[in-house]
């Protein structure tokens, strides 16, 4: 077996065991506040391992799969997958600029620039390479939004906003003050969302232990549920370790274009 190693500065950062949030919660609720507090609670995740199970509904392919997901600093994930008897089916690592991608069903070995793997998806998810970060640590990235709509239900707050031609719907937890569900519009039309649930305080921050993401008009969804949760604790560098086949065909995709 050859075994590529991934060198990575691992942030190690050991949490507190705390029982209640260490988030400061903000004194006036606003949807700036909201979106602020979302940050800073992505940018507390130092350090994620995780076992997670997954189910996956299209009218392509339909199944359950379980998963490995490991976040070591603020850029780097490997998400290792296996299908019935834990045979292993395909492992991602997703960098800030690289990623590399073993699909082991099919002994290939892909590697290339971030920009190589737009449009390309990972194995039979409705997920493009590039999305599996965001949705597998609950991680919605914000850039600048202007605010069109801000109001109070009865359990959440809800923020309408737009960002150049794409358009957010977004209910927060009145509670956690954490993301419940986000809609994602471009042109009028609903190109998925995502749903968060059964938040787990975990070395005092909340994380879902439930996630759902759903393209409707493919009607093509995955449902993820995390089993096993560890975050904030030390991470060891062998575990961003692949092994390959000896035999496997190497893909480079930076030079296909």
């Amino acid at each position: 077996m050859r075994q590529i190693i991934i060198l990575l500065i691992v942030v190690m950062f050991y949490g507190c065991g705390s029982k209640k949030s260490i988030l400061p919660v903000p004194d006036q609720i606003g949807y700036r506040e909201l979106l602020a507090y979302n940050n800073l609670w992505q940018e507390s995740i130092r350090s994620l391992t995780g076992n997670a199970r997954i189910t996956l509904d299209s009218p392509q392919y339909s199944g359950n799969f379980d998963a490995e997901v490991m976040l070591g600093g603020e850029d780097s994930l490997l998400l290792t997958v296996s299908g019935p008897l834990g045979i292993g089916l395909g492992k991602v690592f997703i960098a800030r600029n690289r990623f590399i991608f073993y699909n082991q069903l099919n002994n290939q070995f892909y590697t290339g620039n971030k920009s190589d793997f737009e449009g390309r998806y990972f194995m039979q998810f409705p997920l493009e390479i590039n999305q599996l970060r965001s949705v597998f640590i609950a991680q919605d990235r914000f850039d600048v939004l202007k605010k069109e709509v801000f109001e109070q239900h009865d359990d959440a707050y809800y923020v309408e906003a737009v960002n150049a031609h794409l358009f957010y719907k977004i209910w927060f937890d009145k509670t956690s003050l954490m993301i419940k569900r986000f809609e994602y519009y471009a042109n009028d039309k609903l190109l998925y969302y995502k749903e968060y649930d059964n938040f787990y305080l975990v070395n005092g921050l909340y994380f879902p232990l439930s996630i759902n993401f759903v393209r409707p008009d493919e009607k093509q969804g995955i449902s993820i549920y995390f089993t096993r949760l560890v975050i904030n604790e030390a991470v060891d560098k062998d575990i961003f370790n692949i092994k390959i086949s000896d035999n496997a065909k190497q893909i480079d995709l930076s030079l296909e274009n």
